[in-house]
């Protein structure tokens, strides 16, 4: 498999300026002999994030507000939970009692409202200009400076996308794409940006191959182009051979006890599928983890906490059309258990099963959407966009477990405490994986760009 390694990078300002006239003709390779000094991470901690896309509201997940009115404090009560002193929505009382193997950041504060650029800043750290995504997101980044740990195993996976509303590899290009794994985890597709290999369990390796050939003609579309040809073509290959993709997709190697504890759907079987490619070597798999259903479609893949309507319905089913749809919308029925329930089970069951396997040291868990919602409950029974305030959950490796981090004021409206934004969670993160956020500069930039312009979370790593 081709290891494209592009390490951390400690060469001061000055020298880089001094040799940056030339960084836009240079390789990488190049580049790191003009430099003179590499370093690798020094972790090799893996990470799993599990994307809420749409904003999950953090008044009904770990930021209730039971003294605030009731146009603000919703229908649900909070619950005590495993850790004295922190309540959680009482509709997540499987996570109610693992609170001590996470941490909760309740004085998070985006900058915009909008899903596709609040998405983007915080599956980045960086606010994306006018005319869209440039910075690679979380996954991309770690597998361009990083590359694979294991052989016919790539770096960085999207379940199914990585992550809605993004752009993932940015400027990086195709080449630096997650390898997406789309549909139901049962039967799924392996995607990258420029190669489909199906089915999963490769028992056709002869016919696989001979859709390379099709890559060849990437060679005339430019440099990018070239480069994604060579880097899929390798990593395809290394796929087909090595079988260690056609055992970690194999969702029928689990006991069927766990997979049930997980949930028997497409959404709990996505994170029982991250599990098992972290355990096969992956360093980052992003989670697009949100049911379909209800008034925002039938599909499997652009599903949305974007509960504008009947929140207190559609979080915890679809199955039942309820009697006050607005008008203009169509009920979508799905059976299975709505966001709320289905965040407890999967999230719930990941942190045991992460824990008894030995992983949970070596993983990091973060969960958390583009955005907050509104404190006040609209018309429509819903909650609106609301980057000023929102929470966010992280777990694993050196997390301080069983911590509340910052607050928000009675009503929820703004932070209390320091407010924590995602360049402050991107520098916690590429902290947790062991990377030097300020000290690490993005690969192929005309000048030293660092990867995140933020703070490591006070209070948040032991």
């Amino acid at each position: 498999m081709l290891h494209t390694q592009w390490p951390t990078l400690t060469m001061p300002r000055r020298a880089a300026l001094q040799i940056g006239a030339g960084l836009f003709g240079l390789n990488l390779p190049r580049f790191l002999q003009a430099a003179g000094e590499a370093r690798a991470p020094k972790s090799d901690l893996s990470c799993i994030f599990i994307f809420l896309a749409g904003g999950a509201s953090q008044f009904e997940t770990f930021d209730p507000k039971p003294d605030a009115p009731a146009e603000i404090r919703g229908l649900w009560n909070p619950t005590q939970t495993n850790v004295p002193g922190i309540a959680i929505c009482e509709k997540l009382p499987l996570m109610a009692q693992r609170m001590d193997r996470v941490a909760v950041i309740r004085s998070w504060q985006g900058k915009n409202g909008g899903h596709d650029t609040g998405s983007q800043h915080v599956t980045s750290g960086f606010l994306p200009q006018r005319g869209g995504q440039y910075f690679p997101n979380f996954g991309c980044l770690v597998s361009a400076l990083s590359g694979s740990k294991v052989d016919g195993v790539p770096a960085h996976f999207g379940l199914p996308v990585a992550a809605r509303y993004t752009n993932p590899p940015g400027y990086l290009g195709p080449a630096f794409d997650a390898f997406n794994i789309k549909g139901d985890p049962r039967k799924p597709d392996l995607q990258g940006s420029k190669l489909k290999l199906a089915p999963v369990r490769f028992e056709d390796r002869r016919s696989m191959l001979t859709q390379l050939e099709n890559l060849g003609r990437l060679n005339e579309r430019g440099t990018d182009a070239y480069e994604a040809h060579d880097k899929f073509s390798e990593e395809a290959i290394s796929l087909l051979t090595s079988g260690a993709m056609e055992r970690a997709m194999n969702l029928d190697a689990e006991p069927l006890a766990l997979r049930e504890r997980y949930g028997l759907n497409i959404y709990g079987q996505r994170v029982l599928m991250a599990r098992r490619l972290i355990e096969a070597g992956a360093r980052f798999v992003t989670i697009n983890q949100a049911v379909q259903g209800g008034l925002f479609g039938a599909g499997t893949t652009d599903g949305t906490w974007d509960n504008h309507q009947l929140l207190f319905d559609s979080m915890m089913s679809f199955a039942h059309q309820p009697a006050n749809i607005p008008t203009g919308y169509k009920w979508h029925p799905y059976e299975g258990p709505g966001n709320l329930p289905q965040l407890d089970m999967s999230l719930s069951t990941l942190l045991d099963d992460l824990s008894e396997r030995g992983l949970l040291d070596n993983t990091l868990v973060v969960v958390m959407g583009e955005f907050g919602r509104t404190p006040r409950i609209n018309r429509d029974g819903g909650r609106d966009h609301y980057p000023n305030a929102g929470s966010l959950l992280m777990a694993g490796g050196r997390v301080q477990r069983g911590a509340v981090i910052g607050a928000t004021d009675r009503n929820g409206s703004i932070p209390a405490t320091r407010p924590w934004g995602p360049e402050d969670v991107a520098a916690s993160i590429y902290h947790a994986l062991g990377i030097d956020s300020h000290r690490t500069y993005f690969p192929r930039l005309p000048r030293p760009t660092p990867i995140a312009d933020g703070q490591v979370i006070d209070g948040l790593f032991s």
